[in-house]
């Protein structure tokens, strides 16, 4: 037990550490492709944070398990290096009983990645979502500045005096000729911006109305307390936005209907990848075993073990992924995705339990 834990204990300290510093390279590009939002669509840094947050579970999915062989490879590396393995090797403890460290980590891992995946990521990343979507959206209002005629869209120009906030606005005047049979022109003395349904609102207070027609040589004056007006017109334009599959349960995307047949296969794809892709950690950290605890330390092929595993890692998680691009095309293929993870489970299982092969210590 004292050895299990001190394996075990070794094995999170690096795969925390591992974690970090990929997660911290992820979020410095997803840094770099976001930076947009405070430099041209006039987001808050807490806006940022919080949009970077919101996808790292997402991340997680593919991070954890790599970051966890990473810390497997890294430990049994050292722990050869400084002939620890040798000598535990040397006293009978069995490959089995060396690797129950790394193992344990693997189960909590993958307990972890399963609630990632059917929980966490679907919240986490319709927020993330969410968030985007009213960034965008609001972001033709945060660029009205006072004293400049700003075209929000085509038809749509806003003139604004002086602005309180980002959201409060006075003297403000609106030439509205989207609709080719009407022009409508608005001043009012205030006027206040809401985000609904990822659409800017704008809502004006004290104000007149006028609207030109071709069929009148007359216009339609109205003066007004409150007037809504919409940004985006039409439902096309700013109605509810299609859910992302990430967004989604699990259960929404294996027995998705009422789409079509290539949205269906998608998603179930999808589907499947979620339930897979926390469970190849395991595998990954069994490989990682087996390849240290059945192979002969030699100084010259220390190199080579750590080549071994990297290989083994890279291909686990590409077959993963390209497996869920053929369940795509041929839905029948979603077996594949099982197979990647219980092949290497079980042919590891073997490597290091059964006494039959060369050298082995009995479990």
């Amino acid at each position: 037990m004292v050895l299990t834990f001190y394996i075990f204990r070794q094995c999170i300290v690096t795969l925390v550490m591992t974690s970090l510093a990929i997660i911290g390279i992820v979020w410095l590009g997803q840094t770099l492709r976001l930076v947009e939002l405070l430099v041209n669509k006039g987001a808050l840094f807490i806006d940022f944070i919080n949009v970077t947050m919101a996808a790292i579970p997402f991340w997680l999915l593919i991070i954890l398990p790599i970051s966890a062989t990473i810390g497997t490879t890294i430990v049994l590396s050292r722990m050869q290096q400084d002939k620890e393995l040798i000598a535990m090797k040397a006293s009978g403890i069995s490959p089995f009983r060396i690797g129950l460290g790394p193992l344990l980590m693997g189960v909590l891992l993958t307990a972890f990645l399963i609630i990632n995946s059917a929980i966490i990521i679907p919240m986490t990343y319709n927020y993330y979502k969410n968030v985007m979507a009213n960034l965008r959206a609001a972001a033709p209002i945060v660029i009205l500045q006072p004293g400049v005629f700003t075209d929000i869209s085509k038809g749509l120009t806003i003139y604004i005096n002086n602005k309180e906030s980002e959201n409060v606005f006075q003297d403000i005047f609106i030439h509205d000729n989207r609709n080719p049979e009407a022009t409508i022109e608005i001043h009012a003395d205030k006027a206040t911006v809401t985000i609904t349904n990822q659409a800017p609102v704008i809502y004006l207070f004290n104000g007149i109305r006028t609207e030109f027609t071709d069929t009148s040589d007359k216009a339609v004056i109205l003066e007004f307390e409150t007037y809504e007006l919409r940004i985006v017109e039409s439902k096309s334009e700013g109605g509810e936005r299609t859910k992302d599959y990430n967004e989604m349960t699990i259960a929404e995307l294996l027995f998705a209907d009422g789409a079509s047949d290539q949205y269906r296969r998608e998603m179930r794809a999808e589907g499947h990848f979620r339930i897979t892709a926390p469970l190849i950690g395991l595998p990954l950290i069994m490989m990682a075993l087996a390849v240290f605890m059945r192979s002969q330390y030699q100084r010259s092929h220390y190199w080579s073990q750590i080549a071994i595993v990297t290989v083994l890692t890279l291909l686990g998680e590409v077959a993963l992924i390209t497996s869920r691009s053929l369940t795509v095309a041929v839905p029948s293929l979603f077996p594949l995705m099982y197979i990647i993870i219980f092949l290497p489970l079980i042919i590891s299982s073997l490597l290091l339990w059964r006494p039959w092969i060369k050298g082995a210590q009995p479990a």
